[in-house]
């Protein structure tokens, strides 16, 4: 009767606990470490090879040693709370020269965070005492019907009151903002804004739009961006029939080209999977050009190809990479985006 290696018969290290709840810690009091002791159990030794952590806010310590026999060592596990409120579970995953799956480490917690400063609260200055906490937003996508709407905290830094308007840069002219008129020195408050697309309006694709400021009648510098992307309401099908967008390639790799060279193109197919035509509602490129059009429309169980073409001539020397975005009226994935990249050489 055959024999099962001794490595198949006992564990590679034999860990007095696999876990360690931390319960509440407060981030101010800073790292926390706990040691998971084991011991070898088998008959000659093991070497830890590595303990791999699933994130970098974890650290795990341990000595490249070998462990004799019977004998006993640890591995010990540090995590840093710093800009990481609310619940934790984090993972280390330790390899062994016994080979096999790796054990399997976890410690858990919940940090409590600090109070913040102002300044790391809203870190981005505006101009003129306004400073704001982000100076960008991105809706992802944004479905036709009631209105989207999100904020961006503001505050005035200086000693002063001061008087705040808006001021528009770029506009797509669907988006909808407000803020307080006057601000006391230290006052918080909000900008709100929103993008405002009604059923039926026609607009799809990318959504930009810059909102400047001026305070006490100056023009200040900052600007917040705001983006996103129109689609159609996900509510346009009542029941479960759809279209279905599937792209064949989402990366498309010319390599390199000469500019000397003539127009290259790649071909890609545009599938509909689902059981109602499906309609392209835009496609937005800029280097490389794009054959689908919007308006395009694939019955349900069909397809269309379409090129991707890119004329070395028009471009600088080096690397040509885009994201080539294209909108369907699919109600649960309508934005599909193919990555495009080329080098232009001698």
């Amino acid at each position: 009767m055959s024999v099962l290696p001794a490595s198949s018969q006992v564990p590679a290290l034999r860990f007095e606990e696999l876990s360690r709840d931390f319960g509440a810690i407060a981030e101010e009091d800073g790292k926390v470490t706990h040691r998971f002791a084991f011991t070898n159990p088998n008959d000659r030794p093991v070497v830890v090879t590595d303990a791999v952590a699933t994130c970098g806010c974890t650290v795990a310590a341990y000595s490249k040693r070998p462990v004799l026999p019977g004998e006993r060592s640890e591995i010990a596990v540090t995590f840093d709370p710093a800009n990481r409120p609310g619940v934790f579970d984090k993972r280390v995953s330790v390899f062994t020269s016994e080979g096999g799956e790796p054990i399997g480490l976890r410690i858990t917690g919940r940090v409590v965070p600090r109070e913040r400063s102002v300044g790391e609260l809203y870190p981005c200055e505006l101009g003129g005492g306004l400073w704001a906490a982000a100076t960008s937003h991105d809706f992802g996508a944004v479905p036709h019907g009631p209105m989207r709407r999100s904020a961006v905290g503001v505050v005035n830094r200086s000693s002063e009151p001061i008087e705040v308007t808006l001021r528009y840069g770029r506009r797509s002219g669907r988006l909808d903002a407000t803020v307080p008129k006057r601000l006391a020195p230290d006052e918080r408050a909000s900008l709100d804004f929103g993008y405002e697309l009604p059923v039926g309006c026609g607009v799809y694709g990318t959504l930009r739009d810059q909102i400047g400021f001026t305070v006490d009648g100056k023009p200040v510098a900052g600007r917040i961006a705001v983006s996103g992307i129109a689609v159609d309401s996900p509510l346009a099908y009542s029941d479960n029939s759809a279209p279905k967008a599937e792209i064949s390639e989402n990366i498309v790799k010319f390599g390199p080209i000469k500019r000397s060279s003539g127009s290259v193109t790649k071909r890609i197919v545009l599938r509909n999977r689902g059981e109602r035509t499906l309609t392209v509602r835009a496609v937005e490129s800029g280097a490389y050009g794009c054959a689908l059009r919007p308006g395009a429309r694939i019955a349900a169980g069909g397809q269309t190809s379409f090129e991707i073409r890119l004329t070395p001539a028009e471009c600088d020397y080096g690397a040509v990479v885009e994201r080539i975005r294209i909108v369907t009226d699919d109600p649960e994935r309508p934005v599909l985006t193919v990555r495009a990249t080329a080098v232009i050489v001698e």
